[in-house]
């Protein structure tokens, strides 16, 4: 084990090596950390029907990865912005079709989620406005801008990633401030205040994050502002690490927007590889040149701009050129097995010397690919039976593995312990 795996110790999960495997477990993985600069800490998360799907994803993800306590406050009386008329009725949903009461795939242990107008501004530490179009249907109630203004009253601290920055506008708190946003607040903060196109300012009680992508810098800026000796060794350590996720259809939403978004931070080249479907699910985009999540994320990703990664088709990537190959759980390794090509794939990463690495149902693909042989495996439940028939070694009970260069990971809320565990067998390859 390298030093890196003193961070993740850190958090209160157990890891342990037996006869060279290393597996994370323990009654905190999964879930919220019971150590961390954000521990007992209160952060109300703000969103209106067409808020950021890839920021509300890595939120409830990461925050309660460092102790904190997300909670979704939902403007949900909003009826005049409903694009998702099936969901009507239902609270609040994402641009991408993502709800967050609750999140479908997410443990609630990671987040919790009430009404707006139940909550009480003297509950919180923290106020947070995401981002996407829900800014723009929260800066017009009255309701949302006078809670700002009573939480901004008590001190606490006031945030916004991207768009979400139209919120403090409104409500009065950005200005004479310096701060950051997406294009559309940028020059509304020139005037305003002081705009500075950097991923993450601080003003006082103000922390603004660019757009999604800075979301995971927003969240260790956060845990600065609480603890100013705190910082994460896990910024930058992949850099020149190349990593292929494997986006086939019906993919596990989470499982690859939270990835994307981590390996940016910590510094690895993104590949998004791509196969033909040999089924999918969403009839009216035949045709159409996307690959399409269980939830509405697609490929290309609607969030991140081309340029933080790319795209490529699998059978034009040279398993020679990459140093980790991973695939996302839910449909996808099913789509893996039956089009049979990112099998092949995997064996000859594998046979390259490669990392490869699957979550949730992925080991069922990397099983039918032959490299669980003799391996000791975590993943969902769907996993059980494909893993020891194929030579395996299954347990519910892990929360992450590393069997020599295979990496698994069990379900989504192992997220964090999953990419810690793929950085690890990086950081040894």
């Amino acid at each position: 084990m390298t030093a890196f795996l003193d961070v993740a110790r850190k958090t209160g999960v157990t890891i342990r090596e037996e006869d060279g495997v290393i597996f994370f477990e323990g009654q905190y993985a999964g879930k919220r950390k019971p150590q961390g600069p954000l521990v007992g800490k209160r952060i109300g998360l703000l969103v209106a029907s067409e808020f950021s799907d890839f920021q509300a994803y890595y939120l409830a993800e990461y925050l309660s990865e460092f102790g904190g306590l997300p909670e979704f406050l939902l403007v949900d009386w909003v009826t005049w912005k409903m694009t998702r008329p099936h969901v009507k009725g239902k609270g609040v949903t994402g641009m991408w079709d993502m709800s967050v009461d609750p999140i479908p795939t997410l443990g609630e242990n990671r987040y919790s989620f009430k009404p707006l107008k139940e909550a009480h501004p003297e509950d919180y530490d923290v106020l947070v406005a995401l981002g996407g179009h829900s800014a723009d249907i929260m800066m017009t109630e009255d309701a949302v801008l006078g809670f700002v203004q009573r939480v901004a009253e008590r001190g606490a601290l006031l945030g916004s990633i991207g768009d979400g920055a139209l919120v403090l506008l409104s409500a009065g708190i950005l200005q004479g401030k310096r701060a950051t946003g997406s294009r559309v607040v940028s020059f509304l903060i020139e005037r305003i205040g002081s705009f500075e196109n950097v991923p993450v300012v601080l003003d006082g009680t103000v922390l603004t994050a660019r757009d999604t992508v800075d979301t995971p810098l927003f969240v260790r800026r956060l845990c600065q502002y609480f603890d100013p000796a705190f910082s994460d060794p896990r910024e930058g350590i992949l850099r020149g690490k190349r990593t292929v996720i494997i986006a086939g259809e019906d993919f596990e939403d989470v499982e690859l927007v939270v990835p994307v978004l981590e390996f940016l931070f910590r510094g690895a080249a993104i590949t998004l590889g791509t196969f033909k479907a040999p089924l999918r699910s969403r009839p009216p985009l035949l045709g159409l040149d996307v690959v399409v999540g269980n939830f509405g994320v697609s490929v290309p990703l609607q969030e991140v701009p081309l340029g933080y990664y790319s795209i490529a088709p699998l059978e034009d990537i040279a398993p020679q050129s990459i140093d980790l190959v991973m695939v996302p759980g839910a449909f996808c390794p099913w789509n893996c097995v039956v089009a049979e090509t990112p099998l092949r794939f995997l064996r000859k990463a594998y046979e390259a010397g490669k990392v490869v690495a699957g979550i949730c149902h992925a080991p069922i693909a990397l099983a039918a690919a032959g490299l669980l042989e003799g391996k000791k495996s975590a993943g969902w439940l769907a996993c059980k039976d494909a893993v020891p028939i194929m030579g395996g070694v299954y347990s519910f009970e892990w929360s992450a593995v590393i069997d020599g260069r295979i990496v698994t990971g069990r379900v989504p809320d192992d997220v964090p312990e999953f990419m810690d565990a793929m950085t690890e067998a990086l950081l040894q390859a």
